[in-house]
Formats: C-alpha cells, structure tokens, sequence
C-alpha cells in the first residue's frame, strides 16, 4: 500500500467536507468529526511544516493521526496516512528526511521518510514499540525511548495473575492495571539502515525518562526523570540527567533539589539548557507557580543557573482546559532562538494562553501573540526565526498559524477546524469581572445561544472546571458549544483556586477548598441572572474532577439549581487521599495531616457528607479505570443518593480513565455527551410546542 499520501481525490474530500450542512446544530456525535490539529513542525530553514490531524475512528474507537505538509505557501496536503495511526512528525536537521511513529507495522516504530522521494521505511523494531525519539545535530543518528519486553510469566488462570508490588506509586491513570516494573529505556541508532543495531540502554529503566534532547554537540543526551522508583513523598520531584551517546555509559544527574525539574526543557545551539521547575517549600503549597530557569550546560553540572522568569508570576508551560486538543503527542512549548539569545515559551494568562520571549539573563517577558485572543498551545521555532503555532479561540477550532518575524502578523494557514463545522454556529464568549463575598476579583465568561435575544428567558447551565489548579480560557471548547446550541446560556468562571492569577490566588484554597471558591461561583451567576434574562427556575450545574467536587459541593449548599452533572468527583477526601493515582500529593499539599490524624478536615470538606440536604436531580458519570478520582467516588456518591430516594442517573463507562472528555475512545465520548445532552434538555429547556391540530 502506498503510504505517502492517499489519492488526490481523497485528499480534497477531507479538506471540502463539513461535518454539517449548512445551518446545522452541534449535537453530540458531532464530538467524532473534529479534525485534532497538533505537533506542527516546522522545518530549520523554515520553508515547510508537517503536523498532524488526528480523527476518530468510530468503527475501531480509537484516533487515527495523519501527517500533513505546508510546503511553502502552497496549500496544505496530505502527507502521510493511510489505514494507520501516524504521528509525532520531526525533521532531520537539513530538512531532507522527516522521522515520525507510526503504527503500520504493529506496535508503534520510528518511520523515515526521504523528502525527495520513496516511501518511508522503518527505522527500529521494537517488541514494545518507541515511545519518543529526537535526531542528533547532524541528522545522523536517532535517540529514542522504548520500553523492553516483558520477562516470560507463569501461566495464568481464566482470571488472570495477581497484580504484586511493594511500591507507594504503582499505578497511574491512562495505564492499565499495575505500572511495569521495568519503565522505558533510551537508545540510539544509526538513522541510514532499518533496523540497524542500537547503542543501550543508556538509562536503567527504573523510572520513566522523559523525551532525550541532545546537546549541541552530539556527544550526550539530557532527559529528566525521577531518581527513585518509590519515593517516600508524592511524586514531583523529578531531575535532569545527562548521559554520553555511547555503549557504557551512565547518566549523571544535573540537579539535585527538592521540586520538579524538567517538566519542560530545551538545549541551544550554543550550549545552554533552559527548563521548568520550582522549590517545594515547606509547609507544602497546594500551587507553587512554575518558573523557567537557564544555565551554561558543562560535562557534568550546571552553573551560574538563572531564575529567567523571577518576576514572572505565571505557570511556564501551561495552556487553557480544551477538550479538543490532539488526543496524544504534541509540539514544544519551551524552545531557544538559533543566536541562543531568547527563549520562548507558551504561559496562560488571565483567560488567555500566549506565546512569550524573554531574554536568556532574565527580564520580562512580552507576549508575541498578543494580536491572537484565544489559546496557543504549542509551537516550533525555524532558524529563520520563523514560527509554526497551534492556535484556537471560541469560535477557531484548532489550527495552524505561522509568524514570520517578532512584531510581525500572525496568518491561519489551515482550516481543518474551520471546515469541519462549516454552517454550525459558534458563539462567541462574552467576557466580565465581577466582585466576589469579599472583594476578590473573578473572570467569567458567558456563552450565549445562536439567535440570543435579550428580550427572552434562556435557561443556564454553570460550567465548573477542575483541578482545581486549572483555567477556564477562551480556546475552543466543544462541549460548551454543544450546549449554547441546545438553546442554554453556558457560564463559565475562573474561581480562585484558579491558575492564571498567580500563586496567591491559586493557592488561596489550600485547606479550604471547596469552601470560598463556591462563594465566587455564586457571584457570577447572581451577575448574570441580574442582567434579566436567565429562567432561574431552571438552573443547571456541573463539571468534571475539580468541577465534580465542586458541584457536589454546591447542590449540597442550595437547592437553586433544577438539574446537576458530577462527573469523575472526589466526595470522600478520606478515602481518595489513600486510594489515588496520587495519594500521598493531595494529602501533603490539600491537608494539614494524613485523615487518620486529621480526621475532622477531611469529614468536613467532603460533599459526601452532606448528601441529605441534596434536593437536586443528579447525573454521576465515572470511569472504571479512573485512578486518580477512582471509581468508587462516584458510585458511591450516586448510591448514598438513590439510598435516600433522591433522583439520580448513574453512567459507568468501562475501560475508561479519568481523561475520558479529552481523549476517551471517541465512541464513549460520543456517548457520554449524549446522555449529558439529554440529562439538561429534560430538564432545563422547556419541550417543544404540541402540534396545532386541524381546526385550530
């Protein structure tokens, strides 16, 4: 079969063929015909970008990616696809080749591609598969992450073996069953012969490593990773390694402090490192701001390090909450300029995610998407200085911008996004302040349906995020749109708690939370049901983790709201500290001791616990392979309710993690935005006028 692209008259389909005609409504399964635009790569010399386009694959429920290539101005084309899931494009560092995943062969390999012709061939042969890769400054060699293959076990019975470990962090969510003992190791192989034999592993595959970069010289590698596979606290406190590009050696770790390191990081061309990280304090913070740090990279430590972004007080690295960025993979957020002067980097700010420069001593960022209102996830940089983004705002699904120089225009040049909802209505965002209980100053939004009349009752739905770490922005949100279509107002706010504000306001809730971010919820959408035209009598709540708390929370306050969404909630603060993914961050950072110690808090800060005052109708939906709020949250959230006759609906969605609503198999998410459609449409819109009969 032929894989480097698909016949022209296929190609032109996927680019001219809307998910709706003309004047059409979102509805739920319109969830499966978004285009996931994401990993946009552009190449050094900046004449051409290959990204991806994800899509959901109803009959497989899965997501399958191709590649596709901006060369020039010429319009885009399709480039790599086929019956395959295809992703994480990298050019070669003179352009000629272009490496990506892909699973054609059966578990996902490193592919290369010769831009001047032929058909891509594999490069490794993994029994596991590669899980990330990065070429060597000279395009001669590929160093990639991949995972050995299991040792032979005992044969099972029809139940299967026994889960075994000694470990505190030994399961986490969007894995099945038990994390491996023996995590992903780094290789390197010679980038001209498939198959060609590989130098490893350079890392003991105790924990896992992050993605390699290679230094500018291409004699190492740098990673980060956790220095122990059993922590005895939770686990953020990640480091840097260093490790020669030859048989033998052994990493070296470059820092050696308590906090995460590395999360985010990028090598010069002239031999700098810059990353993210922070200090842990103690007491613990439930949020500590994020901060970029750079430092000359010499054999074996770093020097002279530098708080970049000291003043900065904004999270390096973070975008708005979407549910429909690219299911998985994705470009850089972090990157240096070709002189090494700058660095740039995405940060969210106030609603909105940018993309930053600041100089390598240190100063203060200026945004260089200003002119852009939404959310720049992620993008590349030429060294040209040329720009390739990935940018979306309420009404601009995901998709490919370009900047040429700093200061310059910014320029869409895709319309996958655009395309697939062609004749849909996309409401703006309507953004406002307003005063909380105490004076606090907090960002909402309100999304209005198509044809909004002022002189009408619309009936409300408030939208809770999660987190509760998190922000609330103006980038693309399905979801949101499927609502305001429906005929709803959807109010969205950013309570404190929030990231986006700084580290005072996110962290204003630590051991009291949910407690006074409920209260500027409520200051929301008293100023909105002030403006007149909301039916107060139907009223809707819900969200998802963070949101679930807080909605549970929230109905357990006051009966105002006629119908209630708690997905993925925790209601038992007790029992989630010692049961997730993560047990032991939220105790040492939500709570002044562990439950057993500190018994009152925990009972007191859990909407379990206030179930009888409850009065309104309530969906719960939860994952059966949800580990960080586990299961047993929401069921037993929605039995305590059934237990006392009070209307409630539960949906279990089996196989599951707690990311269903971002990158779920597209059939549950079609699904699960049904039911939540349904849930609403019975009880906060009006139903529809009986039919006039003949002689009326």
């Amino acid at each position: 079969m032929q894989y480097r692209s698909f016949v022209v008259s296929l190609a032109l389909l996927a680019l001219a063929a809307p998910a709706h005609a003309s004047g059409a409504s979102l509805d739920a399964a319109s969830i499966a015909q978004i285009p996931f635009v994401g990993d946009a790569q552009i190449s050094d010399d900046g004449r051409r970008i290959a990204y991806v386009v994800a899509h959901s694959d109803l009959e497989k429920d899965e997501y399958q990616g191709d590649i596709w290539l901006l060369d020039g101005d010429a319009a885009p084309r399709l480039l790599v696809g086929g019956p395959t899931d295809d992703s994480r494009p990298r050019w070669s560092p003179d352009g000629t080749r272009l490496a990506f995943l892909s699973n054609r062969a059966g578990k996902r390999q490193v592919f290369v591609l010769d831009m001047r012709g032929g058909e891509a061939w594999a490069l490794t042969a993994e029994n596991e598969g590669v899980g990330a890769f990065t070429w060597s400054p000279d395009g001669a060699r590929i160093a990639y992450l991949a995972r050995p293959a299991a040792a032979d076990a005992p044969k099972a019975g029809k139940a299967g073996r026994a889960h075994v470990t000694e470990r505190l962090f030994y399961r986490f969510d969007g894995a099945p069953g038990f994390l491996p003992e023996q995590r992903s190791q780094l290789w390197v192989v010679e980038a001209a012969s498939e198959h060609g034999p590989a130098i490893g592993p350079l890392w003991d595959g105790h924990t896992e490593p992050s993605a390699p970069l290679w230094t500018a010289d291409g004699k190492a590698l740098v990673f980060s990773a956790l220095p122990d596979a059993n922590p005895p606290v939770a686990p953020a406190d990640s480091e840097l390694y260093r490790v020669e590009a030859a048989a033998g050696a052994v990493p070296r770790a470059l820092t050696d402090r308590r906090g995460p390191d590395g999360d985010l990081f990028a090598l010069s061309r002239q031999g700098r490192i810059a990353w993210t990280g922070f200090d842990d304090t103690q007491p613990l913070r439930s949020s500590t701001t994020t901060r970029l740090y750079a430092a000359p990279l010499a054999a074996g430590n770093l020097a002279a390090i530098t708080n970049v972004t000291a003043g900065f007080d904004r999270n390096v690295g973070e975008t708005a909450m979407s549910d429909t960025p690219m299911p998985r993979g994705g470009a850089e957020r972090l990157q240096f300029d070709a002189p090494g002067k700058f660095l740039w980097f995405v940060a969210a700010d106030r609603g909105l995610a940018q993309l930053y420069r600041v100089g390598i001593a240190g100063g203060t960022p200026v945004s260089m998407s200003a002119g852009l209102r939404g959310d720049l996830r992620e993008f590349s940089l030429a060294r040209t200085g040329r720009i390739a983004a990935v940018f979306g705002s309420p009404t601009q699904p995901y998709d490919v911008w370009t900047l040429d120089r700093p200061g310059g225009k910014w320029t869409q040049r895709t319309t996958h996004g655009r395309d697939a909802f062609a004749g849909a209505s996309l409401a703006p965002y309507e953004e406002f302040w307003v005063d909380s209980f105490d004076g606090t100053r907090i960002q909402a939004w309100l999304v209005k349906p198509p044809g909004f009349d002022a002189a009408r009752k619309y009936p409300l739905m408030l939208y809770i995020h999660g987190g509760p770490h998190a922000m609330y922005g103006e980038g693309f949100f399905h979801e949101f749109q499927v609502l305001a279509n429906a005929g709803m107002l959807v109010l969205i706010a950013n309570p404190r708690g929030s990231t986006g504000y700084g580290e005072a306001f996110a962290n204003s809730v630590q051991f009291r939370y949910p407690g006074d971010d409920y209260k500027d919820l409520m200051a929301a959408l008293d100023a909105v049901i002030a403006r007149g035209y909301v039916d107060a009598a139907h009223l809707g709540v819900g969200g998802g983790s963070g949101g679930g708390v807080l909605t549970s929370w929230t109905i357990g306050q006051t009966d105002r709201f006629a119908a209630a969404l708690v997905e993925r909630p925790v209601v038992d603060f007790a029992s989630h500290t010692v049961v997730s993914d993560l047990n032991a961050f939220f105790a040492q950072r939500w709570f002044h001791d562990y439950p057993w110690r500190s018994p009152r808090e925990y009972f007191e800060r859990s909407p379990i616990n206030l179930v009888d005052r409850v009065r309104t109708p309530v969906l719960v939906i939860q994952s059966e392979q949800d580990y960080r709020t586990p299961q047993d949250q929401g069921i037993g959230y929605y039995n305590a309710l059934r237990m006392l006759g009070k209307p409630a609906k539960l949906a279990l969605f089996p196989g599951s993690s707690h990311g269903l609503s971002r990158n779920g198999p597209p059939g549950q998410r079609v699904e699960r935005l049904g039911i939540i459609l349904d849930w609403f449409k019975a009880r906060l819109l009006p139903p529809p006028a009986a039919p006039r009969s003949a002689g009326g």
